[in-house]
């Protein structure tokens, strides 16, 4: 039995991903949890990290430029993993696993490959470890309350799921891999596990060829092409899809899921409020005027979040439930629900798109 909170270490580093989404700060919500230890490389960042946390550098175990010697020192319950560059996702937290952390939690994306997917996911499960991913879209009550207007029935059989990137500056590979993840989980949960993949992906109006990929920012591993096009058998049902075209020139980005059932629709726009909306009509039916309604928390009888309401603070309230269900996860013994093989399967997804865009042909699961 856990005797008192589950003792926090939180990684940073400033100018090379930073904090992500203040990570670091979600502790303070978090019931059974203590944010005890600060690691960052940067003096200045550390300095910041540990002001904005409340805690007192003085003290030895508090402050640190080295996060392999906090976890050695600090030897924490819980590792928050919080810089959104992926290039050390991997090597930290095998680290984490192996130093006795009984719970990881990680800002997304996962990692670059699936060999850093299945060498994390061997090291946590060697010791026992659980590993959350900052998915934090899935631990929305918006998200929840759709989720169960579909398992109810009430937009028929589910056919399709629909996402599109942002289409930024960053559309096609890079949108795919930072934002897409975001997507991908949702569809999974949504449409259940992958089961083959037929993609396009071009650069310039042209197929890719090996020779396009290049290693992307933000440590995200080899990316290529401005337009992507992936389609994916789904086992429960329905088709799923992602696309992205750089610079697609929206003022509003595209950046969502469109649920097309026989008898309705869904609407779920990350990072949004209202956050999901429902279509009481199927998508085709353009005869008559059906309004999307917004769905709140506790369902199409709830208003949803007001315009005064904070979109970050909501947001960051969705990612202390994300944080809380770690906490549950570890006291439970059982998988996290945006957990280490949620996170493989958006990299599986990742590659199986550039895999199908080179080959021509469809990549069936399991893979490699």
């Amino acid at each position: 039995m856990q005797s008192g909170p589950l003792r926090v270490a939180a990684i940073g580093r400033t100018g090379r991903g930073d904090w992500g989404h203040a990570i670091d700060e979600l502790w303070k919500r978090v019931d059974g949890t203590r944010l005890v230890a600060i690691a960052d490389e940067s003096e200045e960042g550390l300095a910041k990290a540990v002001a904005r946390n409340g805690l007192d550098a003085s003290k030895p175990g508090v402050a640190y430029r080295d996060w392999r010697r906090m976890l050695a020192e600090a030897k924490p319950d819980i590792v928050a993993i919080c810089m959104r560059h992926i290039d050390c996702h991997a090597e930290m937290a095998i680290a984490a696993a192996e130093a006795g952390a009984k719970g990881i939690f990680m800002e997304k994306p996962f990692v670059p490959s699936l060999a850093d997917a299945d060498a994390v996911i061997t090291a946590c499960t060697k010791a026992g470890t659980k590993l959350s991913l900052a998915f934090v879209n899935r631990h929305s009550p918006a998200y929840l309350a759709a989720r169960e207007l579909i398992e109810a029935g009430r937009i028929g059989r589910l056919l399709e799921i629909r996402g599109r990137g942002k289409e930024d500056a960053r559309g096609g590979g890079e949108d795919l891999w930072v934002l897409g993840c975001h997507l991908l989980d949702m569809m999974v949960d949504l449409g259940g596990a992958p089961k083959w993949c037929d993609a396009e992906v071009t650069a310039a109006g042209r197929p890719i060829t090996e020779a396009d990929m290049v290693a992307g920012p933000e440590g995200i591993g080899l990316i290529a092409g401005d337009s992507i096009s992936g389609m994916f058998g789904l086992a429960d049902g329905p088709t799923g899809f992602f696309a992205s075209v750089r610079e697609a020139g929206l003022k509003q980005p595209n950046f969502g899921l469109t649920l097309a059932g026989t008898k309705g629709a869904i609407q779920i726009r990350p990072d949004h409020l209202p956050h999901a909306y429902l279509r009481e009509a199927p998508l085709w039916r353009v005869d008559k005027d059906f309004p999307w309604k917004p769905i709140g928390a506790e369902g199409l009888d709830s208003p949803p979040p007001g315009s005064e309401v904070d979109r970050a603070a909501e947001r960051a309230d969705w990612g202390r439930r994300a944080a809380a269900d770690l906490v549950d996860a570890i006291l439970d013994d059982r998988e996290p629900e945006t957990g280490m093989y949620a996170g493989r399967t958006t990299v599986e997804m990742n590659t199986a798109i550039y895999a199908s865009a080179l080959s021509g042909k469809r990549i069936t699961w399991p893979l490699g």
